[in-house]
């Protein structure tokens, strides 16, 4: 995961500068995708977001409209942050107007009270970018490598599943497109609350593409299938957009899953085995969380009588 703007100013080459934070301060937890150093005002249109902006302003407009314009246009790409060094334009601090405009974009604008070598921060700054990818790539790796063994050894959804909660630390739940759970792992949560009112719930989220986060619902749904035909969905429940690697686990585990489906498809169903767990658990010592995973799957246990029948094939 990228940086923060919080953890760049950290870095020894830039506390050397003495920076201020003097507006924006809500969004210091911003990620850094790259460092740009631009003494033009124009410079917007060059940037693709996540960009950490550092000047000296010697080229920024004079007129308070003109700075609103530079701090709107920065803040409509998605940039991280704006640092201006205070000691070739701005002495003791910068313009009103680039101070309000920052605030109220909610851009962080920082000061540096001493003359700071950009290609020095920039180069701090690459580093930590870089380290965090290296260790997205190598989280990546390891999931793949779990993944693909699981598969290799045809792993049950509940086997697959596990995994997932245990690698992301998030519940996640397969379920069929009408919305009926096949397997779960609540991640040590409360089983009770991840299923109720399922079917509802999920209704309620669609995605466009095969793999989407939901924030509203704050959901990582990845569609599982092969050849085609799809049959299920994959939800993690992620109550913050989750990073990269938690991508990767959840369309490895739906790789995982589909390959399951079309080894185990001549045997029985995914819907009959979970059937058949939720018979086996009522027939033994019934759990506290059957009748929730009863009636997300489509039979509700509360308030109804069962009968049992046995039938001879």
């Amino acid at each position: 995961m990228y940086p923060t703007v919080a953890e760049a100013l950290a870095l020894p080459v830039v506390r050397r500068g003495e920076p201020t934070v003097v507006a924006g301060a809500a969004g210091m937890g911003r990620r850094v995708r790259w460092v740009h150093v631009a003494e033009v005002a124009d410079i917007a249109h060059l940037l693709r977001g996540g960009e950490l902006v550092l000047t000296t302003g010697i080229a920024l407009p004079d007129d308070p409209d003109g700075l609103r314009r530079y701090v709107a246009d920065l803040a409509s790409v998605g940039a991280s942050g704006l640092v201006v060094e205070l000691v070739r334009r701005w002495s003791d601090q910068v313009p009103g107007a680039l101070v309000a405009a920052a605030e109220q974009h909610g851009l962080p604008l920082v000061t540096l009270a001493r003359e700071t070598r950009f290609v020095s921060v920039t180069e701090a700054v690459v580093s930590l970018i870089v380290d965090a990818q290296l260790a997205e790539l190598r989280a990546a790796e390891q999931v793949h490598e779990a993944f693909t063994a699981l598969t290799v050894a045809g792993a049950e959804p509940a086997e697959v599943l596990r995994e997932v909660a245990r690698t992301a630390g998030l519940p996640v739940v397969l379920e069929t497109l009408g919305h009926e759970v096949l397997a779960y792992d609540a991640a040590g949560q409360d089983p009770t609350a991840l299923l109720a009112d399922w079917g509802q719930r999920s209704r309620a989220v669609a995605v466009s593409e095969r793999t989407a986060y939901h924030a509203q619902a704050g959901w990582l749904v990845t569609v599982v299938g092969a050849r085609g035909a799809d049959w299920g969905r994959l939800v993690m429940v992620s109550p913050d957009p989750p990073p990269h690697r938690h991508v990767v686990v959840a369309e490895r585990a739906a790789s995982a899953l589909a390959v399951h489906r079309l080894v185990a498809r001549d045997r029985e169903s995914l819907e009959r085995q979970t059937h058949r767990t939720v018979l086996t658990r009522l027939l033994g010592q019934p759990p506290h969380e059957l009748p929730t995973r009863a009636a997300a799957l489509g039979v509700p246990l509360e308030r109804r009588q069962l009968v049992g029948v046995a039938i001879r094939p």
